[in-house]
């Protein structure tokens, strides 16, 4: 069943139910006020015939006199009026015009009798008979009409909701035309908005909104895996290259010995490469964060600079750690590691021999932040906004270290987004670089207990 068909009916169900109520809850009413007027129509006619009485005694002397004189005076239509001796014999009968002597009226008949005066006329009664008949031919009348107008209503209540109902889901028919029409050959195509205000309009902009992150997320999938084939297919075809060249019938032992050297090298940054691609893959992925400890900043940086004094003597740089204040702060100690070799490898990628890198923890506020400062070639400011970007790299740094991948910053920013941290970076007035990552603070009810004995390198 369509969508404008259950409108229809729904409308038309609707209006069924509420003419059924409404035209009950009116016969009731209207029967309630009839019979009700009746009676009282009833009891007034006793109550005159009783004042009637009362004025013709004095005259007539007798109540047998004055009774037949008030019978006799007395018309009253569409109703019987009787007076009662103390005996139970009817003495004076009423009719109403048009009712022959003796004949009944139509049932139901509503009595009402009432003493005509103890005093005058002591044991005397006036009985008034009333037909509710005609009241109920007036009812049946209704319901009559309530039967032909209700379905009739009814009807045309359907072919109404079936009108609005089609009118009002145009548009979703429009934008379901719309959107049957975009394809991956027309990415640009969009739904259209009627009317931005309603809530069509803003189904139509959260689809359109939603079509265009599909389409930056493609466009990104697509960079992406254009970006990989190409930094992969340059290690790959030097290690083809050096296979050959090792296969050669021509070769020296020496000359294979360099070829397997090469491929080796080649197959490590390979690998490299390979994990920071799984790596963001999985970020893409929307893969779980990872949970989060309280712990000290300051400690995981002191113990993941270690291996990296090793790296910075053979580049012939000298790594030093600053300043290492107190910072308790919520984080994932391999990821912030990570995050840590991830600053220093660029630092020292990026520092000719005989420059300096220094890294130090401090507390601003409530805040930690890691700083790294070198004396490296920099970072242009025309560069820094693209700077996390995807296997962008900067001029200076193609002609310096042209086997980078320019992934490392991209995986340093998503695991600063996982712990809510912030990354800056600048080039101070002086050279070089300085990366500062500011971690969100730590409740106080949530700060570590500190570990003694902590041993910290500095050379």
């Amino acid at each position: 069943m369509t969508i404008r068909l259950r409108l229809a009916a729904w409308y038309a169900g609707s209006v069924l139910a509420l003419f059924l109520v409404t035209g009950l809850m009116l016969r009731i009413t209207l029967r309630d006020v009839l019979v009700r007027e009746h009676h009282q129509g009833a009891e007034r006619s006793a109550a005159v015939a009783r004042g009637v009485f009362r004025v013709e005694v004095p005259e007539y002397r007798t109540t047998l006199a004055a009774v037949a004189h008030t019978a006799a005076e007395l018309v009253i239509p569409d109703q019987v009026l009787e007076f009662v001796s103390p005996a139970g014999r009817v003495i004076g009968r009423q009719v109403r015009p048009g009712l022959p002597d003796g004949q009944r009226l139509e049932p139901p008949i509503y009595r009402v009798e009432r003493p005509l005066d103890p005093e005058l006329a002591p044991g005397w009664t006036v009985r008034v008979q009333a037909s509710l008949a005609p009241y109920e031919r007036e009812l049946r009348r209704i319901d009559h009409s309530l039967v032909f107008l209700i379905p009739v209503t009814v009807i045309l209540a359907a072919l109404t909701g079936w009108v609005l109902a089609g009118r009002t889901l145009r548009p979703v028919g429009e934008m379901a035309a719309a959107a049957e029409r975009i394809t991956p050959a027309t990415p640009q195509a969009r739904i259209p908005v009627a009317d931005p205000r309603d809530e069509l309009g803003r189904l139509a902009r959260c689809f359109n909104d939603l079509l265009d992150r599909l389409a930056h997320a493609l466009a990104q999938q697509r960079r992406f895996l254009a970006d990989a084939a190409h930094e992969l297919r340059t290690p790959v075809a030097r290690m083809l290259s050096q296979a050959e060249r090792g296969l050669s019938t021509a070769a020296t032992e020496d000359a294979r010995a360099e070829s397997l050297r090469l491929i080796q090298a080649d197959l490590e940054r390979t690998r490299s490469l390979v994990d920071k691609l799984l790596q963001l893959a999985r970020a893409d992925a929307g893969e779980p964060a990872p949970p989060l400890a309280a712990g000290y900043l300051d400690d995981v940086v002191a113990s993941g600079i270690q291996p990296w004094y090793a790296v910075a003597e053979r580049a012939d740089v000298r790594l030093e750690l600053g300043e290492l204040e107190e910072a308790p702060a919520m984080l994932h100690a391999e990821l912030v590691e990570r995050l840590l070799g991830i600053l220093l490898d660029n630092a020292v990628r990026y520092t000719p021999p005989g420059g300096r890198i220094e890294v130090s923890v401090v507390q601003e506020g409530d805040a930690g932040v890691l700083e790294i400062r070198d004396t490296g070639i920099g970072i242009p400011s025309d560069e820094r906004e693209r700077l996390f970007q995807r296997f962008f790299r900067g001029r200076a740094a193609r002609e310096r270290a042209p086997e980078g991948s320019g992934l490392g910053l991209a995986i340093a920013r998503w695991i600063a987004e996982q712990h809510g941290a912030a990354i800056e970076v600048s080039s101070p007035p002086d050279g070089g670089t300085r990366v500062r990552v500011v971690f969100p603070a730590l409740a106080p009810a949530g700060a570590p207990a500190r570990t003694a004995g902590l041993a910290i390198s500095r050379s």
